[in-house]
């Protein structure tokens, strides 16, 4: 059974799966950390799985789960659910920048206090079952991971996800680079992916060039992507961006599938036009092995949508 969430006194705080993965990997969790059961007079223990992963795919994700369905609480929702009320469906949230302080623990708790209800606390109407919360993403790795899911559920047209208070559907937001006039699509932002080819720098950095183009006019143009060593080394989840993308260089030669959240970039003045996607926030970018091709299959969509 794959649990959302759960609580851990290593931070004194209630985490997702994924939160716990990105501690995990920016040196804040250990691997043995303890995690427990949310729900209501529940205590089970819990495991995270594939905490230590740094590749994702449909098969591989971070999620809780129980040692023994018998150790949670008679009481507890979460393994043994209450009431036939279906849950109501709400828009993810992708959030463009981290809060101040987002991997301190005293930060996490704060902000917690003031936001959430504990589950723990009996509920005036507990066969309802916990009240639904959006999921928050900061990294773009997490909504990559959504769209393969409702990729699979075939329903990218319906799931929503939430940007700076607009929605969009995951169909409109996931845009496939291959032969879009790039000309009419430098005020679009969205999540931009193709096929691409990645390599070390002599600095310590990373360049990404995309294999398939944009249109221009009769050319075809490939956008390029610069990961400087600098925005790396500032990176709080660095560890897991450089162990998958040395991971991508060593086993396939730097062939790989990449997602950037970026508008497109082209000079006004250049003899020869190029192509690039401004990177700054490492949060905004996602490279996976080829293995996803296939997941990735008549996903794209082309539209006018930002």
């Amino acid at each position: 059974m794959s649990i959302e969430e759960a609580t851990t006194p290593d931070r004194g705080e209630r985490l997702t799966a994924e939160r716990a993965y990105e501690l995990y990997w920016a040196d804040l969790l250990d691997r043995d950390a303890r995690f427990s059961c949310v729900g209501t007079g529940c205590a089970a223990p819990l495991i995270c799985a594939c905490l230590d992963k740094p590749g994702q795919n449909l098969r591989i994700r971070p999620y809780f789960r129980s040692y023994r369905l018998e150790d949670h609480a008679a009481t507890c929702e979460v393994a043994h659910g209450r009431g036939e009320t279906k849950a109501v469906k709400r828009p993810d949230v992708f959030e463009a920048e981290r809060p101040a302080g987002h991997f301190h623990a005293k930060a996490a708790r704060e902000k917690r206090s003031a936001t959430v209800t504990p589950a723990r606390h009996v509920s005036s109407a507990p066969a309802a079952g916990p009240t639904p919360r959006a999921s928050h993403y900061y990294r773009l790795s997490s909504l990559v991971q959504k769209f393969l899911e409702h990729r699979r559920d075939k329903d990218l047209a319906e799931a929503t996800v939430e940007i700076g208070g607009e929605a969009t559907t995951y169909e409109a937001l996931f845009r496939n680079i291959y032969r879009q006039k790039v000309a009419d699509l430098l005020a679009t932002r969205a999540v931009w992916w193709g096929t691409a080819s990645i390599r070390g720098t002599k600095e310590g950095g990373y360049y990404l060039r995309f294999s398939r183009p944009f249109r221009h006019g009769d050319a075809e143009l490939r956008p390029t992507i610069t990961l400087t060593a600098k925005d790396i080394d500032a990176y709080p989840v660095r560890k897991l961006l450089r162990a998958r993308l040395d991971k991508l260089i060593e086993e396939a030669d730097g062939y790989c599938v990449a997602f950037a959240w970026a508008k497109p970039w082209m000079p006004k003045d250049a003899e020869k036009p190029f192509v690039r996607f401004y990177v700054n926030n490492l949060d905004h970018i996602d490279v996976r092995g080829p293995e996803i091709l296939e997941e990735l299959k008549n996903t794209s969509r082309v539209g006018t949508g930002t």
